[in-house]
């Protein structure tokens, strides 16, 4: 079968590995007229079982590749000087596609597939490595019917009316641990909660006992490490398309303390957020919830590049009645660094580009355009005392571009030092304090997020090292997990766990200490 495939080129390897900015996957066979046609087709019993043969086509929706194996490996190849007082895990989630999708369904992009958590348990220099798909509604009614049941991306009128209603979260994004659990996200559903040890469901739509006030969750909560409360939020919280959002705190045993929702100018993607100490500050990029592109069988989001973006920021604590929306210049910002305010001036650092990164998604006025996509660290301001209504945007560190941004996590809402970035396939170092920056790289390697690991639970900030995986070029794309000493990134990673395999891609990755997973 041949297929006419319009547009940039993405492959999931490329989606989720170690390049800062790819290409898009075109958006082919849209339309509801042929989603009727496939179920009329599947429910004929001339046409036999549906088979699972996922396209050749590296650009079609699974098209490069899946790895669908849930898997244990206990005591993996170490190689190196592997620190034997290191103990915790080291957890990542990405898509991976449960199934093919129907073929008028095969242009959906490729952040669409169902979330496969994989993780590395560390203690003694033992290295074991874990994979499970987080099991929620969609996972499960997809497993029992053995076949794809969800549509385009944030798509419902394209699934399975076997499925209307369901939950269709994908769980594929970003985990955190807090209050003894592994919890998974995908920004537009509850997170799944997962046994931190063994990587069983434990609940497959986590609402934090009841309490959650919001149909969605962000994929990046941070967590106050003055008190151990986790702050958070989701969009479209009370319902599809809506412009609510939905911001809120738990304490360190999970039981929500505080929650408003506010109204954003418009629905539109707000994928990443901003806590300090006194504040919550949201980003919503142009990347707008498109009604007619939905209608047309189409994903969820349009990029609109006449469209505001803006900075919302409200009080913790409060009834959401003070929050104000800023304007400024148009970046389409994801991932933030870190954040803190000193009084009324707020400070957030955020990577991003002048125009779409997200070229899988479409865009309105103009076709894509890469060098607008380059990503750099953008250093917003805003003080509330000013009486003003825009925001004050800067690059920083004009020498590195990057994507991905990440922190010491345990300086979220406060003033930091060092920060992260992945950059052309390698690490960036940033000091603040100094405003030096470097890369660290490897050879036929490309190297995908890390995370950043305390030498010991109450290291001071930066003391400790990077974490993540590598893709081996030179072996076939083998993963390596690289541990980098950041006292001697000169000496190159202090240790590797040597995998025998392409392990399964990521998205984001997260470490957590053996105190917070209840090791044994």
């Amino acid at each position: 079968m041949s297929k006419e495939i319009k547009g940039p080129n993405l492959d999931r390897r490329g989606f989720m590995g170690a390049s800062t900015l790819g290409t898009g996957a075109a958006l082919v066979g849209l339309g509801a007229a042929g989603c009727a046609m496939a179920q009329e087709a599947s429910a004929n019993p001339a046409e036999g079982a549906p088979q699972v043969d996922f396209p050749e086509d590296p650009r079609l929706f699974g098209g490069s590749g899946t790895n669908r194996t849930e898997m244990d490996l206990r005591d993996c190849e170490v190689e190196g000087d592997w620190p034997k007082d290191l103990d915790g895990a080291f957890y990542r989630v990405g898509p991976d596609p449960q199934y093919p999708k129907p073929e008028e369904w095969e242009g959906d992009i490729p952040f669409d597939g169902e979330g496969h958590v994989s993780m590395f348990r560390i203690k003694d220099g033992h290295v074991d490595y874990k994979t499970r798909y987080a099991r929620n509604a969609r996972w499960n009614a997809q497993a029992e019917a053995r076949r794809s049941l969800f549509g385009m991306y944030r798509n419902p009128g394209t699934d399975d009316p076997s499925v209307a209603g369901l939950n269709r979260g994908t769980a594929n994004t970003q985990l955190f641990t807090h209050h003894g659990k592994l919890l998974v996200f995908k920004e537009d559903s509850p997170p799944v909660a997962m046994d931190p040890l063994t990587l069983e469901t434990t609940d497959p739509e986590y609402t934090f006992g009841g309490k959650l006030q919001s149909q969605t969750h962000t994929a990046h909560p941070k967590i106050d490490p003055l008190t151990g409360e986790f702050i958070s939020f989701g969009y479209e919280a009370n319902g599809f398309l809506s412009k609510d959002v939905n911001v809120f705190t738990a304490d360190k045993d999970g039981n929500i303390t505080w929650s408003v929702t506010v109204e954003a100018p418009y629905a539109g993607m707000m994928h990443d957020f901003c806590a300090t100490q006194d504040y919550v500050v949201l980003y919503l990029t142009n990347m707008a919830a498109d009604a007619d592109l939905i209608a047309e069988g189409g994903p969820h989001f349009r990029y609109n590049s006449q469209l505001p973006c803006y900075l919302g920021v409200l009080r913790r604590g409060g009834d959401g009645s003070d929050i104000k929306w800023f304007t400024g210049p148009n970046l389409f910002c994801t991932h933030v660094m870190g954040g803190w305010n000193e009084g009324t001036k707020i400070t957030v650092d955020m990577d991003g580009g002048e125009g779409n990164q997200f070229p899988f998604f479409p865009s309105l006025h103009e076709p894509w355009d890469p060098v607008k996509g380059t990503g750099y660290l953008r250093r917003f301001t805003v003080d509330l005392a000013d009486g003003g209504d825009s925001y004050e945007a800067v690059t920083i560190f004009p020498e590195i571009t990057g994507v991905l941004a990440r922190q010491d996590d345990r300086y979220h809402t406060l003033p930091y030092r060092w920060g992260f970035l992945q950059a052309n396939g390698g690490w960036a170092i940033i000091d603040h304090q100094e405003g030096s920056s470097r890369v660290f790289s490897i050879d036929g390697t490309s190297l995908s997020e890390m995370c950043f690991v305390p030498r010991t639970p109450d290291a001071p900030e930066g003391d400790g090292y990077l974490i993540g995986l590598g893709s081996v070029q030179t072996e076939g794309g083998r993963s390596d997990l690289i541990l980098l000493d950041l006292a001697n990134v000169d000496a190159g990673p202090r240790a590797r766990v040597k995998m025998p395999y392409r392990c399964v891609g990521q998205v984001h990755g997260w470490w957590a200490d053996a105190s917070a997973i209840t090791a044994a």
